[in-house]
């Protein structure tokens, strides 16, 4: 199986393309941080070469980065430019594909969950798969504009045996582990699912929760803020059929503290 893989370096594309060449097989890989001629808003895909494609890129990052009103139209112009590069030549040389959302697809005032929920239209029109992520966690990022707030927590404690958060703490979340999401996605469009569907671990756990658990693996001290967070509640939309999370929160964040100290 040969299988295109549209955002092949970003943060849930390098995990994903590992775990398919693990299994067996082929990755077409297919990004900007390649070389700008990869880039997929502008230039043509390997699309013939594919028996499979997964669209992931995206331009996004952590709330810090989502929610930036500076950085909307950024957002706004990137992501349109993706769907109409990368919709037109699945159109035009359809192919089994899978697109990744968001559950912020729900949410529409902000450019990330409208431009989600438009190519999740797009891709319904195209035949295509559609799941939406949730707050993924488990692969290194460096601490930048578009890390995550998990691997933020992991860095501080590991670096300055602290965790001071930005909020109280007490705004819920989803998270998943990134190999849970590899086995999804790879599920998902092998099934051909019609629909829509979530990969999430669908359990509710708040923020301070997580800066808890990993305090008590690092013996990090957790200083909260005073700035109280929202809980976006959206809904579950559809469980992929047969896939279960397998890995635990604790056990995913005791694997993250690993990597991230190697990496440090």
């Amino acid at each position: 199986m040969k299988n295109l893989v549209i955002g092949s370096e970003g943060f849930v594309g390098r995990s994903f393309c590992q775990y398919l060449e693990t299994a067996g097989e082929t990755v077409i890989r297919f990004d900007i941080k390649r070389g700008e001629e990869e880039d997929a808003s502008k230039y043509k895909l390997p699309v013939e070469a594919a028996d499979r494609v997964y669209f992931l890129a995206w331009e996004v990052g952590g709330s810090k980065f989502l929610y930036r009103d500076e950085i909307q139209f950024l957002q706004l112009e990137r992501n349109l430019a993706l769907m109409t590069n990368v919709f037109r030549q699945l159109r035009e040389c359809p192919k089994p594909f899978l697109f990744v959302s968001s559950q912020l697809a729900e949410e529409h005032d902000t450019v990330y969950g409208t431009t989600k929920r438009l190519g999740e239209v797009w891709t319904r029109l195209l035949n295509g798969v559609r799941v939406r992520l949730w707050n993924i966690y488990g692969s290194y990022e460096p601490v930048g504009e578009r890390s995550h707030v998990v691997a933020d927590f992991v860095h501080q404690a590991l670096s300055t045996n602290e965790i001071r958060m930005l909020t109280t703490g007490e705004e819920q979340r989803q998270f998943i582990f990134h190999t849970d999401v590899n086995e999804g996605l790879h599920q998902a469009l092998s099934d051909g699912l019609q629909g829509i569907y979530d990969i999430s671990s669908s359990e509710w756990v708040t923020v301070l929760s997580i800066a808890k658990i990993i305090a008590d693996q690092t013996g990090a001290k957790v200083v909260p803020g005073n700035i109280v967070g929202s809980t976006p509640i959206t809904p579950m939309v559809g469980k992929i059929p047969g896939w279960q999370p397998k890995v635990s929160l604790a056990n995913g964040l005791a694997q993250l503290i690993a990597k991230t100290k190697a990496n440090l």
